[in-house]
């Protein structure tokens, strides 16, 4: 069977004071004609379908109206709560959308682990995969707190209870498996950020103080694992089977500039013993990427005025959809009519400048950060490159002498971490 999975759609959004209605609106009709062309048995959304808890009233339509629209497909649904979705907003329906075909997994449940395994069935009606359907992990919803314990504590126990509630899913999906005459593949699902997921302007932080992002040692085994809540399309694994979808359309400007995408999984090869015909072929991939098309022109312009006007007059530009635009301006004087002339310059063009920001000129030295890059997005060694080359008046010798000496820093900082971690466990065993 075919499964596509797709996520954070955030329907209902608003970005700077524009709807995004028509883009999803075109998404979907782009993604059923999708699903009637590949074949699609089912969809995964892995989170935040919804921008706010309370959507306006249009997107709670578009969300029933797709449901109907997969019901007449005879193709499943299935949809994971995201940190965005209002868990008692998403249960109104979530019942009565059982007898359409369509499963709703809104929060963590500890007392029915079997209601998070999802069969998924081919068009012969057989199960042809499992889904651990697993939604955004809010903290209260896996673990007590318990007083007196550290940040450090803290957050080495709520690792160990999202690792827990993982396997406690993935083993009823084993169960379940077992039973049947030929074992079919598990699909994973999360709402959540993964270690060397780069996130974007417009994705919430999680678990706040506490987890930032998690290793994927955490995951069982999965054959396929629909990540959700980075918005930017990338795999975080070396198989590419444990992947984000990314967001189906920009939701903020420093998303542009890659491509969006749904990922089709074809679980007929995702087995390591799958069939194959003729042994010098090109192995398939199980995993396939559809770019989707861009629904809305945006663009991102970065440079001193002059430079600005003149990517203005380039800008690719059609009488029928109106450019969304972003400028930044690089200057270390303040310019108080930049915003009038860049008016006077887009006037009478198919151009709606929705933001314009002024940046120091010297920032051109670290041109090497992509714009507005946050630090959860860079290892630590990524800073200290940067760093390095923003600083003009070293030497190359210089430089190479400050990199022994910062990575032998690093050896030594984690072979402390290791050692502290060690006695730390060794005094919870010796307690207990």
């Amino acid at each position: 069977m075919k499964i596509l999975h797709t996520s954070d759609w955030h329907l209902g959004q608003h970005f700077m004071g524009k709807s995004r209605r028509d883009e999803h609106k075109a998404f979907i009709d782009w993604l059923l004609a999708l699903v009637d062309k590949a074949s699609i048995d089912a969809v995964i959304i892995a989170g935040d379908v919804f921008d706010t808890g309370s959507p306006p009233s249009y997107a709670r339509e578009m969300y029933h109206q797709l449901v109907l629209d997969m019901k007449a497909r005879q193709c499943q649904l299935v949809i994971v709560a995201g940190n965005h979705d209002s868990v008692s907003m998403l249960n109104e329906s979530k019942s009565l959308l059982t007898y359409l075909d369509t499963q709703v997994s809104s929060q963590a449940n500890l007392e029915d682990i079997e209601s998070h395994v999802i069969p998924l069935k081919n068009k012969q009606g057989d199960i042809a995969a499992w889904v651990c359907a697993v939604p955004y992990l809010r903290p209260k919803d896996v673990m007590q707190s318990i007083a007196g314990q550290s940040e450090q504590e803290k957050k080495l126990s709520l690792l160990q209870r999202i690792g827990d509630f993982y396997q406690q899913v993935y083993d009823a999906a084993g169960e379940k498996n077992q039973a049947l005459k030929t074992p079919v593949p598990i699909i994973g699902t999360g709402h959540l950020t993964a270690v060397g997921g780069q996130v974007s302007e417009s994705v919430r932080d999680l678990y706040v103080g506490t987890l930032e992002a998690l290793p994927t040692s955490v995951f069982p085994a999965f054959d396929y694992l629909a990540l959700g809540h980075i918005h930017r399309a990338q795999p975080i694994n070396k198989s590419g089977r444990f992947r984000y979808s990314g967001s189906p359309i920009p939701l903020s400007f420093d998303e542009l500039g890659r491509d969006k995408t749904v990922v089709i999984v074809d679980t007929d090869l995702l087995g390591e013993d799958a069939f194959v015909a003729d042994l010098f072929a090109e192995p398939a991939d199980p995993v396939q990427l559809v770019t989707i098309p861009n629904f809305q022109p945006m663009a991102s312009l970065k440079g001193n005025l002059k430079e600005v006007i003149n990517q203005i007059s380039t800008l690719p530009l059609t009488e029928d959809k109106t450019l969304w635009l972003e400028v930044t301006v690089m200057a270390d004087d303040y310019l108080s009519d930049v915003h009038k002339r860049l008016l006077e310059v887009i006037d009478n063009k198919p151009i709606e400048l929705l933001r314009v920001m002024r940046r120091s000129a010297q920032e051109k030295k670290s041109e090497g950060f992509e714009a507005r890059k946050t630090l959860s997005e860079l290892t630590v060694g990524d800073v200290f490159e940067q760093s390095l080359k923003t600083n003009l008046e070293l030497e190359e010798d210089e430089s190479k002498t400050l990199t022994d000496l910062f990575n032998a820093c690093l050896v030594e900082l984690e072979e402390h971490q290791q050692g502290h971690c060690q006695d730390d466990e060794s005094t919870q065993e010796e307690q207990s």
